[in-house]
């Protein structure tokens, strides 16, 4: 037999029994569920008690942190059947369909669902709060984003003063848009006679909403105030950063200006810590890769590398190694230019040459502030560099980024930037080069059979041929693209005692990289072509995103 909620929370030290038999006694004299009734003497959180119902109903608990909804499934699920039987369908992989509901025990909502969909149901368990809020948002916001937008450049157009209250609406628009479709970017840009609006969607800018170019100015100073940034000059680049609060949550915003022949153009990077920061496995690190870094930041000292090119995801990788190592008794500092994700635990600075802080400059006077671990944004030059490399081998873990195409090529850029081989070798822990390649939409995807270009391809890797290939399509669901979300693609190299010893030795490039092969370092064409083989991204994406002679 299940065990009672109540004797549940009960075990879990939420309660004690005798509050336990006066919620009870509440129950038979108003007839409210157990549930409610502690709910409303507040005796439990809702939190509390939906771990205890997932322990008695077998269902899991949502992590509303890492949610990515899968928006086909709106015109599948009426609002108000979402409604009625607070649920909200999240995503969908082959015949199932996976719901957040409020009350996992709602079979008849369950069946129905399932009837209605032609899927089946797998439950996980969500506050209403947050259910109401999806609701809200992918249901009534989303849906009338564009309208609403349309209506406001429609009755403003052709006037000289734009209304100032349309246009503060016009500009959270634009930004609820952006967290819809869950861009990285918006650029709004200045032309001969228009203002043009772009949203860069897993890797790739796409404009969406052409506007008449007397929108443009006052869009402009609009998000040049939010950033609190100087209306007054529009000669010179700024920077600002914006905290909006809106329909569809809380969003970090850095945002910048930039005059151009037409005008000033915008770009404001949305920053959704939670959906980019977390578990590494998330990240698309996995195996081998997954237990080398594991184990490498979790090491007391050392130099750890994240290469690649901008938007390649470096800072989100160093941010979600910190996250799995961050505990109280150890001290983070981070140096970055700008700060990426705010995290109140972490001491964080951001460089600002005009002032005279330079990376070099504050990674030096962090030395003295006792840090356990140093996250140094990136290295750009040799005084930077031999900070880092004297601060790893002097009892700190020290995780920074360079610009390179693999792993082994990082370390014949610190050599040009003036390493001294030896101090390189002892420093070195790990080097990761990265990449992130859009996923091919399932929804839409087709394959078709390997072509013999295709196929030499992978023979010269040493990989066999797939008979059939992906081939991106275009649908409603992933804005008929083809591509829908984006996946990492890893190459790790593990300094052992033999790649030390040929850093000090001077060793070449092929050398190195002929070394970590046989240590077990799976090159990055390579790992992509695997993901290629198993559908989940197309051979055109591939060789888009990685340079392949």
């Amino acid at each position: 037999m299940k065990k009672r909620i109540g004797d549940i929370l009960v075990e879990l030290g939420f309660i004690d029994e005798n509050r336990l038999q006066m919620a009870i006694d509440e129950t038979k004299k108003s007839g409210m569920l157990l549930g409610n009734v502690l709910l409303r003497l507040d005796w439990v959180t809702e939190e509390q008690l939906q771990m205890a119902i997932a322990i008695q109903s077998g269902a899991k608990i949502l992590d509303i942190k890492a949610v990515t909804v899968d928006e086909s499934l709106i015109s599948q699920v009426p609002i108000g059947f979402a409604v009625n039987n607070n649920l909200f369908p999240i995503e969908k992989k082959g015949d199932v369909i996976t719901v957040a509901m409020a009350n996992p025990f709602d079979v008849i909502a369950r069946d129905e669902l399932s009837r209605m969909t032609g899927l089946r149901v797998e439950t996980y368990i969500a506050p209403k709060e947050w259910i109401s809020d999806a609701i809200d948002l992918h249901y009534n916001v989303a849906l009338t984003i564009d309208d609403n937008i349309e209506k406001i450049t429609r009755s403003e157009l052709g006037k000289e003063n734009i209304d100032t209250n349309h246009i503060i609406r016009l500009a959270d628009l634009l930004i609820d848009k952006g967290s819809v479709l869950e861009a990285s970017d918006i650029h709004i840009v200045a032309d001969t006679n228009l203002s043009r609006i772009y949203y860069r969607i897993d890797g790739v800018l796409r404009q969406n909403y052409l506007f008449h170019k007397s929108f443009h100015k006052s869009l402009v100073q609009r998000f040049k105030i939010m950033g609190d940034m100087d209306i007054s000059n529009s000669n010179i680049p700024q920077d600002g950063r914006i905290q909006y609060k809106g329909p569809v949550g809380d969003i970090d915003i850095r945002v910048s200006s930039f005059p151009t022949q037409f005008g000033e153009t915008i770009v404001m990077r949305l920053l959704k810590y939670s959906k980019v920061v977390g578990n590494l496995d998330r990240l698309g690190l996995e195996g081998a890769d997954l237990d080398r870094f594991n184990r490498s930041i979790r090491r007391p000292y050392g130099l750890i590398l994240v290469t690649g090119p901008t938007g390649s995801g470096k800072t989100s990788t160093l941010y979600s190694a910190l996250m799995n190592i961050l505990n109280p008794d150890i001290n983070v500092m981070t140096i970055e230019d700008p700060i990426e994700y705010v995290v109140p635990t972490i001491r964080q600075t951001a460089v600002n040459p005009k002032a005279g802080l330079t990376f070099a400059i504050a990674l030096r006077s962090a030395m003295r502030q006792d840090p356990d671990i140093i996250l140094v944004g990136e290295i750009r030059d040799q005084e930077t560099m031999e900070l880092a490399l004297r601060a790893s081998i002097t009892g700190h873990l020290v995780l920074s980024t360079l610009h390179t195409n693999d792993a082994a090529s990082a370390i014949t850029r610190l050599l040009d930037l003036g390493a001294k081989p030896n101090l390189l070798a002892s420093a070195l822990t790990m080097i990761v080069a990265q990449r992130l390649l859009r996923r091919v939409c399932p929804k839409c995807m087709k394959t078709a059979p390997i072509e013999p270009k295709e196929a030499d391809i992978f023979l010269q890797n040493g990989l066999e041929p797939p008979k059939q290939l992906p081939r991106h399509v275009g649908c409603d669901s992933c804005h008929n693209t083809g591509y829908a979300g984006r996946v990492g693609i890893f190459e790790t190299l593990s300094v052992d005692r033999g790649i030390e010893e040929l850093i000090s030795a001077g060793a070449s490039l092929r050398a190195i990289e002929e070394r970590a092969i046989k240590s077990g370092t799976t090159l990055m064409l390579k790992q992509a072509l695997k993901n290629v083989a198993d559908h989940t991204t197309t051979l055109e994406e591939l060789l888009r995103v990685i340079a392949y002679a």
